[in-house]
């Protein structure tokens, strides 16, 4: 089903999303760098979600994933895979920071895009360095 809203509407929430995500890069403490294609975040808890990571930085990371429609909960654990390479990290602490509807590139696709944003929690000098490993072999500048 296509999205019944009119053109006024969809503009008007496509700017509160964009304002949205001004205030989200406002708040970042740590510069992000964009992740080059194959890299892949999975979240396990009560609903399971796969999508490639946009951008990562040491505190958090943005991803895009298929929307479900079901609602995510508010903590689990994190995996990074990469494609051809398989688990790089796993049992990374998080907390969701926002997740938005994409609008998609195309008026005639039925599938919906959502992106996430996420915090990482609680993590052992292993993890951050691991991390940091990440963003110098995976990313291709700054976000």
């Amino acid at each position: 089903m296509g999205d019944r809203r009119n053109k006024p509407e969809r503009r008007q929430q496509k700017r509160a999303e964009d304002d949205k995500r001004r205030r989200i890069a406002d708040r970042r403490r740590k510069k992000r760098f964009k992740v080059r294609q194959g890299a892949f975040a999975a979240l396990v808890n009560g609903t399971q979600r796969l999508g490639q990571i946009k951008d990562i930085s040491l505190v958090g990371l943005s991803f895009r994933y298929i929307d479900s429609r079901e609602t995510p909960s508010a903590k689990g654990v994190l995996k990074i895979i990469l494609a051809g390479g398989g688990l790089f990290m796993d049992n990374l602490s998080y907390k969701p920071v926002s997740d938005f509807e994409i609008e998609s590139e195309s008026p005639f696709s039925s599938v919906r895009m959502r992106q996430m944003h996420i915090a990482f929690e609680d993590l052992d000098p292993r993890q951050l360095s691991m991390l940091d490993e990440f963003i110098l072999n995976h990313t291709m500048g700054e976000a």
